[in-house]
């Protein structure tokens, strides 16, 4: 059976994530579906991990074993005939066996937008009214770069907090600001966390001790997660 890699493009608000969930809406549910009504089976996709709900993806990676009933070059066509119009597979290609849309991940970089008040911009940005020294958020990001422990910065229910955050960069966009951030890996929520500490501190409600405090398992001042339509998984290495 041949080893399918898909990247994806998806609107995240509708859905509770990535993961199938039973009664819930999502991507890896809708995929699963539409693959059961191409090849008339229950075929299992691997995404390349789990996104919150409400987050988007411009480029994801999931990957699949199926029957050889199919070119490939039809697959994605298929697939989208099944699918919701937020949800689409850009492209599908065959992939050697030992490839798997998870395990097989050395980075993922994710953007996470903020905006001013828009009534366009804000489906899939942080409206923040007040100014934001950007100076303040760039000096602060450097305390999350590197290999630590963001147990503070996440949900974890079980196994280690610890991820290494290659690259934080926050720039300027016109009147927006939009924060890359690059890593081996994320944890629930860890994205939207580091987002929201960063705003509250350019934003004077935290201190950089709070930062290093939080980093360090320690008290510190609570600062609630950045709201999930702001993030996008913009890309995946291999």
């Amino acid at each position: 059976m041949p080893n399918i890699r898909l990247t994806l493009e998806f609107d995240g608000r509708n859905y509770a994530g990535w993961q199938f969930q039973p009664n819930r809406p999502t991507i890896q549910g809708f995929l699963q579906t539409a693959l059961k009504r191409i090849f008339g089976e229950e075929l299992t996709v691997y995404g390349c991990g789990r996104t919150d709900a409400g987050v988007s993806a411009r480029n994801y990676v999931a990957s699949f074993q199926c029957p050889d009933r199919l070119p490939i070059e039809k697959i994605a066509a298929a697939i989208n005939f099944y699918l919701p119009r937020d949800v689409w597979v850009k492209s599908a290609e065959v992939v050697p066996d030992e490839f798997h849309a998870r395990f097989s991940v050395k980075t993922k970089t994710y953007k996470y937008y903020i905006c001013g008040r828009s009534a366009l911009k804000r489906k899939f940005a942080w409206e923040i009214y007040q100014p934001l020294d950007i100076e303040l958020m760039r000096n602060a990001a450097r305390f999350f770069v590197g290999t630590k422990d963001f147990s503070h910065f996440c949900s974890v229910s079980s196994g280690t907090g610890v991820c290494t955050v290659r690259s934080i960069r926050v720039r300027k966009e016109a009147d927006d600001i939009v924060i890359t951030i690059k890593g081996d890996r994320f944890l629930y929520k860890m994205v939207r966390r580091i987002v929201g500490a960063l705003v509250a501190y350019a934003s004077g409600r935290i201190t950089k001790t709070d930062i290093r405090a939080a980093l360090a398992g320690k008290q510190y001042k609570p600062f609630k997660a950045a709201p999930a339509h702001g993030l996008i998984l913009e890309q995946v290495d291999y």
